[in-house]
């Protein structure tokens, strides 16, 4: 069948007025923003995902419940978690890259015309009048393939990036483990702010009516003239002065209950009670490790100096594949291949082949490239080295952080005493009628004042304790649990010991040092040049042995 002029001219035709209106089309696209309906339902919708199955709280949540809570339902810790098992599915897909690649193709050719051709005589470079003209092709042509490459240097590659990828998820997994900890430190504190709020909240308001009332007294005494002026003036500026004191007191008190909220993940404004132990079972902590042993704990077990051994494992991988960048690449290939052309004889057949190829101007940037290597691997040593030297410092700033805090407690718990001794005594004295309502007041701020400390200091206790027990690597949860639900994890929880058990620590293997990057390479180079310039068996052999070598001393 012939297609005549006329009509592949109208078929180009409407291909080239299609292809306009695709384009304008393209460029007629204008913003779309979201109306306020449809930012309202995704808020509707983020705000149900956000408490959506969890329990709700039935009974007084202890320390530990909060603790589990946070480890649950936290969002901080669930996107943590989403980035760990990112890392984990992106080494499942790195194994994929070491697999040989297999391609499978088809096409479709078509010709307005045959491909015919003459032939040409080659010495005397005439065409023959007499010849008709061939071709030995369909106009349309269908092929199809089937094919299994392989490349030796991009499976070795593969293989450390494979490898970089896995130490990458065990980096997720260590932040992941900074994060729990961090969130564990800020539950300690913020638990014991909100059990202080509850304890205290009711006394607060009621102190904060009687100061009012009394002020009420003393303006209308005031004004009535019932007494010296500037004493008037006194009564009322000590008076404000303790309502102020409360009212700042209640604000700190309001707001530590809903940062408790936030970190366990209950809607703010929710109304739940706290397990709040009695005034009498707020023990200080027992850590009787000393300095060494949490030296060594937190040189192991830091979540920080774990993932800069790690770091530095991916830099020496990184290394380790710009070695494979100057050898030379083999690729393998095998295919089964299908043509429709009706003039072949066999219209399916096998292909299988072999190719060396070796970009020879990679020599050119070696030495670029191994001394940037190198340094990459030392810029690496000296920020682990930083890092731990960092980690050694923040155990002992911890450490008496810790001690100061604690003492810090015992001097408010003292204080908080004596105040509630006081403003007891002056309560009897109010009700025998021997004092007034404003040594009343007075005494009762001093002592809601001083119980806040207690509440505080405490919490900064805990606070610096939980911090301690983050930078040596500590874990709040065991390694394994009973179950993932609330009550395992808080029995869990409550079951872990403060201080961690001592750990014999291995004596390090004597084993020489690897020379550095560039000086293990530059033998290879002067290698390759001379197997180029040298005869083939001898210098073969020589340079497999160097290989051999090198891949030795590069994996101790």
């Amino acid at each position: 069948m012939t297609i005549s002029t006329g009509s592949a001219s109208r078929a180009a035709r409407l291909l080239a007025a299609a292809s306009t209106l695709v384009l304008l089309s393209a460029c007629a696209v204008t913003p779309e923003p979201f109306t306020p309906s449809d930012f309202q339902a995704a808020a509707q919708a983020d705000r149900k995902a956000m408490f959506e199955g969890q329990p709700a709280l039935t009974k007084p949540l202890t320390l530990e419940d909060a603790l589990a809570r946070v480890l649950k339902y936290n969002l901080d810790k669930r996107a943590k978690m989403m980035e760990e098992t990112l890392a984990l599915g992106q080494l499942d897909l790195s194994r994929f890259d070491l697999l040989p690649k297999i391609a499978a193709n088809a096409g479709y050719t078509g010709r307005s015309e045959a491909n015919a051709t003459r032939s040409r005589d080659y010495y005397t470079q005439t065409t023959s009048s007499t010849s008709n003209p061939t071709y030995s092709a369909d106009r349309d042509a269908i092929t199809a393939d089937l094919g299994l490459t392989w490349n030796i240097l991009d499976f070795g590659a593969s293989y450390y990036s494979a490898k970089q990828n896995a130490d990458r998820a065990l980096i997720a997994a260590e932040r992941r483990r900074k994060s729990v900890a961090n969130l564990a430190q800020e539950v300690r504190f913020s638990f014991w702010r909100a059990a202080a709020a509850q304890v205290m909240k009711d006394r607060v308001v009621g102190v904060i009516t009687l100061a009012e009332n009394a002020l009420n007294d003393a303006e209308k005494v005031e004004n009535e003239r019932l007494r010296n002026p500037t004493e008037s003036l006194r009564i009322q500026k000590t008076l404000l002065e303790s309502i102020r004191q409360l009212e700042a007191i209640d604000q700190e008190l309001t707001s530590a209950k809903a940062e408790l909220a936030a970190l366990i993940n209950v809607a703010p404004g929710s109304d739940f009670r706290l397990a709040v132990p009695a005034a009498s079972a707020m023990p200080i902590p027992e850590w009787s490790a000393s300095l060494e042993s949490m030296e060594e704990q937190a040189l192991a077990n830091n979540p920080d100096v774990r993932e800069q051994d790690y770091q530095g494992r991916i830099t020496a991988d990184e290394t380790r594949k710009e070695i494979l960048k100057l050898l030379p690449g083999i690729n393998f290939s095998l295919s089964r291949q299908y043509d429709h052309n009706s003039f072949l004889m066999e219209n399916r057949w096998y292909e299988a082949g072999a190719k060396l190829s070796w970009n020879l101007l990679n020599l050119l940037s070696a030495p670029d490239r191994l001394d940037h290597a190198d340094k990459t691997e030392q810029v690496a040593t000296a920020k682990r080295l930083a890092l731990r030297m960092a980690v050694l410092a923040q155990v002992h700033v911890v450490s008496h952080q810790f001690k100061s805090a604690a003492r810090q407690f015992e001097r408010a718990d003292k204080l908080w005493r004596i105040e509630t001794r006081l403003a007891a005594a002056s309560d009897n004295q109010s009700r025998g009628g021997t004092t007034n309502e404003i040594e009343r007041v007075t005494t009762e701020t001093s002592a809601i004042a001083a119980e806040l400390r207690r509440y505080q200091t405490y919490a900064q206790m805990q606070s610096a304790f939980g911090k301690l027990q983050a930078t040596i690597g500590n874990d709040p949860l065991p390694a394994e649990v009973a179950g993932h639900d609330l009550e395992s994890l808080s029995e869990s929880l409550a079951a872990v010991p403060a201080e961690p058990a001592a750990q014999a620590t291995p004596e390090p293997a004597n084993r020489a040092e690897p020379a550095p990057v560039a000086d293990r390479l530059k033998g290879l180079i002067e290698s390759i040049g001379e197997w180029l310039s040298a005869k083939p068996e001898p210098q073969e052999q020589a340079m497999r042995d160097h290989i051999q070598t090198l891949v030795a001393e590069s994996n101790p």
